[in-house]
């Protein structure tokens, strides 16, 4: 694994459109947190807040931002994508093959950038989650709460799941990347609300529906309500399916065909 790893880095280190894409990407996350919270926190919103709390106190902020960064979500699958499809149009894949790697180590290698990535992302999203709490909260720090921030990893590796799926379908990062912007922006939605309105809370165990029902703006929520939902642990268990089935899709597409 270690020598997969070291080849990985080898193809990005010099790349500068992947350190240019990442470092973009990861800058959005404090940047939205921080303008969210200065924007929502005037006079006339916390009005607001006297009714339902403020959301960007603990315990409420890791709700609070989990459910804001899970909309930025796209920028990273976008990421992957170029990864993989990097492999396809530059025969890198077939070469490695050619030097040694079985084919399940490709998998592999693109399975640690999907592990990389969400796993930066995280500790990314739990620091600005952190200063943001504690500049603009009236609480202490506590990590009450901190599941929610666990909820959109999970609900982030479920997309870039779909990402690395329709990569290694498709080959080609034009098409690909237009595959998944469509999914995320309108298919996965759409079919969403299409079957709440016509079977029922069946529509949002969809790939990434799964993940906001268990992640409302936390005023929302509240005034909201969850009639029309599972419970928790349904759509947390939906979404490691989810992930367990792209990987096995995966697995499937590269070890039955043509590099």
């Amino acid at each position: 694994m270690k020598q997969i790893i070291y080849t990985e880095w080898l193809k990005v280190k010099t790349y500068r459109t992947f350190w240019a894409m990442l470092l973009l990407a990861l800058i959005i996350i404090p940047a939205a947190n921080f303008l969210g919270a200065d924007k929502l926190s005037g006079q006339q919103f916390k009005q607001v807040s006297k009714m339902f709390g403020n959301p960007f106190s603990f315990p409420d902020i890791w709700l609070t931002m989990a459910s804001m960064n899970s909309y930025m979500s796209l920028l990273f699958g976008l990421l992957l994508i170029i990864l993989v499809t990097n492999e396809y149009t530059y025969r890198t894949n077939r070469q490695n093959v050619i030097d040694g790697w079985e084919r399940r180590d490709f998998v592999y290698a693109k399975l640690f950038w999907l592990l990389a990535i969400s796993v930066t992302t995280l500790l990314v999203a739990t620091i600005s989650a952190t200063l943001v709490g504690v500049i603009y909260g009236e609480k202490s720090f506590s990590l009450e709460g901190y599941q929610y921030m666990l909820y959109y990893f999970l609900q982030l590796n479920v997309m870039l799941t779909i990402a690395l799926l329709i990569s290694v379908l498709v080959k080609r990062a034009g098409l690909a990347i237009v595959l998944f912007i469509a999914y995320n922006i309108m298919v996965d939605q759409l079919l969403s609300s299409v079957l709440k309105k016509y079977v029922g809370a069946i529509g949002g165990l969809l790939p990434l529906q799964s993940g906001d029902e268990i992640l409302p703006w936390p005023m929302f929520g509240k005034m909201i309500g969850s009639d029309n939902q599972y419970d928790t642990y349904v759509y947390v268990t939906v979404m490691f399916a989810y992930i367990t089935l792209g990987i096995y899709l995966v697995f499937r597409k590269i070890l039955k065909s043509d590099l």
